[in-house]
């Protein structure tokens, strides 16, 4: 207990002298969190765990409370904080992000995290709220607030493992952030069909789905974090977070976009004007596409784009939406937004590529 008291004291002591006024409230005693505060040659915050190192702007000096829990430490925004907590009567808001440590891979069903690292003893990852944290009654409060949450991303660059055990995960995941960050054209270039593809399952994977295809699921299976334990047609598509869900849009209209080779260029449509027409509306089934072949799977993956407006490169699939009545092309290719795309209409384009890549 007096060691308890001590490390309280002292990590409050360092605080107060080293980060002007950042403070930190011990709730446990732990030597995995246990911290050291200074300041580096640009005067930013650095706080460093055992294992870890997060580096604070400087301006955030005064404004950020670090809770310290066992297995996780939380950083929240001081003023949201104690207004929400007068407010409620019990500790609640300001949250920011907290580093957390785990000996299993549970992080995978949060709705908003990323793999700082791994370590022969467990995980590291941070996690980040999803819901509104400001206090909103003070307009001072709620602007201060989304001034740090401002910054998050440079924060995230700025979370780092710091000891020499490190595993490393880059051969474990094809891209480690695409649950807690946005990807860009750029983070997909020079990738192949199949590669791009199997980053679509990898976020799939997080959340324990399996997969059809056998080469597929040996893949993952080759995982150190992956336990499969959701049949694919039991997988619901709404587990996903803004970030998961944005990337599969992403990655799916790269495909669509980048020439690789395919046999054909156009599906063996009938005279319908759709080819699949509840796909905006409903959620499709594997026995909705039993009798689609390759082609016109692809080719309902680019109809879901159509009804949104966009155009599309490939000359024939172009002017194969010019022939129906209810199309019009207004959005180019690279201008198309999928954050238009409603949640049936996401999750039917993950069954179609599903179902589009276990036929090939």
């Amino acid at each position: 207990m007096k060691r308890n008291h001590f490390t309280r004291a002292l990590l409050t002591l360092l605080c107060f002298c080293l980060a002007a006024a950042f403070s930190i409230s011990a709730l446990a005693d732990t030597s995995r969190f246990e911290a050291s505060t200074s300041r580096d040659e640009n005067n930013n915050i650095c706080i460093d765990f055992p294992e870890v190192q997060v580096v604070l702007p400087s301006d955030w000096a005064g404004k950020v409370q670090m809770n310290i829990s066992t297995d996780y430490v939380s950083f929240y925004h001081i003023d949201s904080r104690n207004a929400l907590t007068e407010e409620l009567g019990f500790e609640n808001g300001g949250h920011l992000f907290s580093i957390c440590f785990t000996t299993t891979e549970d992080y995978v069903d949060y709705p908003s995290y990323m793999v700082i690292g791994k370590t022969t003893e467990g995980t590291y990852y941070a996690e980040f709220p999803t819901d509104l944290q400001a206090y909103t009654e003070d307009i001072d409060i709620y602007n201060e607030y989304f001034s740090l949450a401002n910054d998050m991303d440079w924060v995230k660059a700025n979370i780092t493992l710091t000891i020499e055990t490190i595993l490393t995960v880059d051969s474990e995941y094809i891209f480690t952030d695409s649950a807690a960050a946005y990807l860009t054209g750029d983070d997909l270039a020079g990738m192949t069909a199949d590669e791009v593809q199997m980053a679509i399952n990898e976020i799939y994977a997080r959340h324990h789905r399996k997969f059809l295809k056998d080469d597929v699921q040996a893949y993952f299976d080759s995982k150190s974090w992956y336990s499969g334990t959701i049949e694919a047609e039991d997988f619901d598509i709404n587990v996903m977070n803004v970030y998961e869900s944005a990337n599969i849009n992403l990655m799916v209209s790269y495909l669509d976009t980048h020439d690789f080779d395919s046999d054909t260029d156009t599906a063996d449509t009938s005279d319908s004007e759709y080819i699949l027409e509840q796909s905006s509306t409903s959620y499709l089934t594997e026995s909705d596409l039993t009798t689609l072949t390759t082609d016109e799977l692809q080719m309902a993956i680019n109809e879901i784009y159509a009804r949104h407006g966009r155009k599309f490169s490939k000359d024939s699939v172009q002017e194969y939406f010019n022939s129906k009545s209810w199309y019009v092309g207004t959005v180019e290719p690279d201008d198309f937004d999928t954050n238009v795309l409603n949640i049936y209409e996401t999750a039917n384009i993950a069954l179609l590529l599903e179902v589009k890549e276990a036929r090939s």
